[in-house]
């Protein structure tokens, strides 16, 4: 009925959506020795009766040998995380069948107790039988710059990353960064003032307006004038901007939202065109894609904090 099949590896260039992290000391670990440091906690399959299971994976795949791979000095990593798939909906009707059948032969209701009990009975017949599905997050730690920066979509993903890194290298010293301004104030007078919006950045056509105190009050704005009496009517009515689709030297596009993370991110086709120049195999298309990606936030992560500080002036 069901079967365990494991998941491809996703492609990790270029990055889409990332978390970053300020190191409050140097990182000063070698590849060599960070490798080390993840072979305690390398990726494995789950066991049969393991619901989930994590580890420490090769960014190159089958192309590589490392648990890190290095490139201009910054150190790529992988996490590999395995969950058992067992839909709910399964889980129900195999429960119902199991309570009918009871209450049929006994002659009697089947109590909340001995409900959680079967269900308990069938996870665990179910399990060993389970597909399994694997995702891949990828981070990299910029020494030089003094930058953790994961890929991932959700803050959650992003800190159980460095959950297991924390574990495995026993100190990371990394925060959030913190600004002068809220990003939520800065996008928003980015919004109703032109001239408060920094240099080398621009606002495109996508924001996200919500009401303070209402959760539910929120109005996405997207392929529209963002520098219209509209929108701008929605701002002077109490709504604060959220998230704010931007542009960085026409190079990077990206959707900043309140909590400093960037989503949606688009690397110009120059960029692209550039790094498909590094090599035809996949280790020199994954360094070229590598360097060229890290060299651009290396440069956009400080500007758009100091855009932010600068708002605030």
């Amino acid at each position: 009925m069901l079967e365990r099949q494991s998941g491809s590896q996703e492609n990790m260039m270029w990055f889409r959506n990332i978390h970053f992290y300020r190191f409050e000391e140097p990182f000063t670990m070698t590849a060599q020795q960070l490798h080390e440091a993840l072979q305690k906690r390398q990726a494995r399959p789950c066991g049969q009766m393991e619901t989930a299971c994590e580890g420490w994976a090769r960014p190159l795949g089958l192309e590589g040998q490392m648990l890190v791979h290095e490139t201009d000095g910054r150190q790529m990593i992988c996490l590999r995380r395995e969950e058992k798939v067992l839909p709910p909906s399964l889980i129900r009707e195999l429960l119902e069948e199991k309570v009918f059948e009871i209450e049929q032969k006994a002659g009697r209701p089947v109590a909340r107790k001995e409900r959680s009990d079967l269900r308990d009975q069938l996870l665990q017949e179910l399990l060993p039988r389970a597909l399994v599905r694997a995702t891949h997050t990828w981070a990299y730690i910029d020494a030089r710059a003094g930058w953790l920066v994961v890929n991932a979509a959700s803050a959650k993903k992003a800190e159980s990353l460095l959950a297991l890194l924390r574990k495995s290298i026993l100190s990371l010293p990394v925060v959030l960064p913190q600004t002068e301004v809220s990003p939520e104030s800065a996008m928003t007078r980015w919004l109703l003032d032109d001239d408060a919006l920094p240099a080398d950045f621009e606002i495109e056509d996508a924001c996200e307006l919500r009401a303070s105190g209402d959760a539910a009050a929120v109005i996405r704005c997207r392929h529209v004038d963002i520098a219209s009496d509209e929108v701008r009517a929605h701002v002077a009515a109490g709504r604060y901007v959220q998230r704010l689709a931007m542009n960085w030297q026409q190079k990077v596009s990206f959707t900043l939202h309140e909590d400093l993370s960037l989503h949606g991110i688009r690397f110009e086709s120059e960029l692209i065109d550039e790094a498909a120049e590094g090599g035809d195999d996949a280790r020199s298309r994954f360094d070229a894609d590598f360097a060229i990606m890290g060299a651009e936030f290396a440069t956009l992560i400080p500007a758009l904090l100091q855009a932010l500080d600068q708002t605030g002036a």
